[in-house]
C-alpha cells in the first residue's frame, strides 16, 4: 500500500514548485540515497605546514645551501629551540626525583611497618597492595611538593607533532601522494566518507619544489625521487636503531619495558624496507632528526648525567662460626 501511495503521489509531486512542499516529505528520503555535505578543510594542519614551508624557504634562500644541507640544517634549528629546552626541563626532573628516593624508600619502610601491624592477618598480598596505595600517594605528593611531577617524563612527546608537520611538509614539496598526517586530519574534519577528496584537496596547499630535482647530494642528487641505491632506507632503520641502544634502564628493567622496546625495534628494522619508495628528502630530513636526537640524549648524559639512586641499607648478615666436634 505504502508503495502504491508514493507511485500515485510522484507525478504529482514532480509538478509541484520544490519551495511548496511540505518539509517533512522532504526529509523522508529513500534508505538507498545518500546526503552529501560540504566538509571543513584542515585550516590547522594548513596553517602549521605554512609557516614550516616559510622555515624551510627562509633558511635556504639565507644560507644560500642546496637542500640536502638545508634538511639537516632545518632539523638542527628545531631540535635546538624546541626539543633541547623541552629536554634539559625533562632531564631536571628527573634528577629531582632520583634525589627523593631516599625519602621514598624511608616512607615505604614505614608504610610497610604499619601495615604489617595493621593487616597482620590478610595475607602478604593485601598488604603490598596497601603499601603500593599508600606509595602512590606520598610519591606524588612528594614529587609535587618538590616541582617535579612524574607527568614531565612524558614531555618528550611534545615534539611528535613538530616532527609530523615537518614531515607532512616536506612530503607536499616533494609532490608526492597523500601521507599520514593529511589523511588523519581530514578524516577528523569531514569523516570516513570524504576523508579522501579533502586530503586530496589538501596537496595543492603547499607548491611543489622543483629545485629538489637538481640540488641533492653524493648518490642521491634527485632528492624527488627514491633513492636509487636504497642506501637512505637502511641508513635510516640505522639511526632508529642507534637511538633505541639505550632505551632501556641499566638495571632491572621491567618486562613490559623489555617487550616495548622489542617492539619497537622490530618496527625499526621494518622501516627500511617500507621506506623503499619514499622521497628523498624525507628520509634526508628524517635521518638527521634521528641523529640529532642521539646525539642530544649523549650530550645530557654527559652535562646532565642522572645518578644511580641511593639503595637502602640492607643487614648485614653474620653467620656465626661453625664449631667443631
Amino acid at each position: 500500500m505504502a508503495i502504491l501511495l508514493r507511485t500515485s503521489m510522484r507525478p504529482q509531486l514532480l509538478s509541484q514548485n520544490p519551495s511548496h512542499l511540505p518539509a517533512a516529505l522532504l526529509l523522508q528520503l529513500p534508505p538507498s540515497c545518500r546526503s552529501f555535505h560540504a566538509s571543513p578543510r584542515p585550516q590547522f594542519l594548513d596553517a602549521a605546514m605554512g609557516v614550516a614551508h616559510s622555515g624551510l624557504e627562509a633558511i635556504h634562500s639565507t644560507t644560500g645551501l642546496p637542500w640536502a644541507y638545508t634538511l639537516p640544517l632545518a632539523a638542527l634549528a628545531i631540535r635546538t629551540t624546541i626539543t633541547l629546552p623541552i629536554s634539559i626541563y625533562m632531564r631536571r626532573g628527573m634528577q629531582q626525583q632520583i634525589e627523593l628516593s631516599p625519602l621514598l624508600n624511608a616512607w615505604r619502610h614505614v608504610f610497610r611497618k604499619k601495615a604489617m601491624q595493621e593487616a597482620i592477618h590478610t595475607g602478604p598480598a593485601a598488604i603490598n597492595r596497601q603499601v603500593y596505595k599508600q606509595m602512590s600517594a606520598k610519591r606524588s605528593e612528594l614529587f609535587r611538593r618538590w616541582d617535579c611531577p612524574r607527568w614531565r617524563n612524558f614531555l618528550g612527546l611534545v615534539q611528535l607533532p613538530f616532527w609530523l608537520v615537518m614531515i607532512e611538509t616536506i612530503r607536499k614539496m616533494c609532490g608526492a601522494h597523500v601521507g599520514l598526517l593529511g589523511m588523519m586530519a581530514a578524516r577528523i574534519s569531514g569523516g570516513v566518507e570524504d576523508a579522501a577528496a579533502t586530503a586530496a584537496a589538501a596537496i595543492t596547499s603547499l607548491p611543489q619544489e622543483a629545485s629538489l630535482a637538481t640540488e641533492g647530494a653524493l648518490w642521491f642528487p634527485d632528492l624527488l625521487a627514491p633513492d636509487p641505491h636504497l642506501v637512505l632506507p637502511f641508513m635510516l632503520s640505522g639511526a632508529i636503531l642507534l637511538n633505541l641502544s639505550n632505551a632501556l634502564p641499566s638495571k632491572n628493567p621491567a618486562v613490559w619495558q623489555k617487550r616495548l622496546v622489542r617492539s619497537l625495534r622490530i618496527v625499526a628494522l621494518a622501516i627500511g624496507p617500507l621506506t623503499l619508495q619514499v622521497p628523498s628528502a624525507m628520509l634526508v630530513y628524517w635521518i638527521s632528526s634521528s641523529t640529532l636526537a642521539y646525539t642530544q640524549a649523549r650530550l645530557l648524559d654527559a652535562f646532565m648525567p642522572l645518578k644511580k639512586p641511593v639503595e637502602p641499607c640492607k643487614p648485614k648478615v653474620i653467620t656465626p662460626p661453625s664449631q667443631e666436634l
